[in-house]
């Protein structure tokens, strides 16, 4: 999941800076939102305009390796049950009262429900420097199959956090954090740790240390674990 978030943050990014360069660096009129489909082992980004209360395609981007195609302005077409759903999804997630929001701004990523139907939404604090690794804010919420309802609200940290990126010291480094909201090292940690390109140390439950290292966990042993 932490390797999905990532790619979708990637696309996004990529493809709003396409869309923006083609357009006048400034929203279109009309703009909602977008969403990331599939496309093989590639990705489009579908930027969503709305009209007379009607969801539809208004631009294209493909993104190939993180690298963004060109835009495609589309015909303007109703979006299928399925986009329509997984946009909603993410609109029901952004409009719903946020319990621990870090940031003025948040970035969002959708996919299917890894078991039983509907959506998981994550509610993602951006960077506010890039050489700051916000390690708060970031929330994974379960969207009934029709995108209107939120079943679940999972925080997946006790508060806001923004680290210093040690690599900005130009030396190598890693980031070691305490969570109480887990046992275990969650999809945040990887994506933060694919984002920012460093080891993130994860101190979880009772005498258990993690290394999460872009897509890679492991449990690192320490003085007080049983040998």
């Amino acid at each position: 999941m932490g390797q999905e978030i990532y790619r979708q943050d990637v696309a996004a990014w990529v493809a709003t800076d396409a869309l923006f360069a083609k357009l006048g660096d400034k929203p279109p009129a009309g703009l909602a939102g977008w969403i990331v489909v599939s496309n093989g082992d590639d990705q489009i980004v579908r930027f969503v305009i709305q009209t007379d209360g009607v969801l539809k395609s208004g631009w294209d981007v493909p993104v190939r390796q993180g690298v963004a195609g060109e835009v495609v302005q589309t015909a303007n077409l109703p979006l299928s049950d399925v986009e329509r759903a997984m946009f909603t999804a993410r609109q029901t997630a952004l409009n719903a009262s946020n319990p621990l929001r870090c940031s003025r701004t948040v970035n969002t990523a959708v996919t299917h429900a890894p078991q039983g139907e509907g959506w998981i939404v994550w509610i993602l604090t951006p960077m506010p420097d890039r050489n700051v690794i916000p390690m708060g804010g970031h929330q994974r919420l379960t969207i009934s199959q029709d995108g209107s309802t939120i079943l679940r609200r999972d925080i997946l940290s006790s508060g806001c956090m923004d680290v210093e990126d040690p690599k900005s010291e130009n030396r190598p480094a890693a980031v070691v954090i305490t969570s109480v909201v887990s046992d275990r090292p969650t999809e945040a940690h990887v994506f933060l740790s694919l984002q920012s390109r460093i080891p993130i140390y994860v101190s979880a439950g009772k005498d258990n240390l993690f290394e999460v290292n872009g897509a890679r966990i492991r449990n690192v042993e320490t003085s007080a674990s049983p040998r």
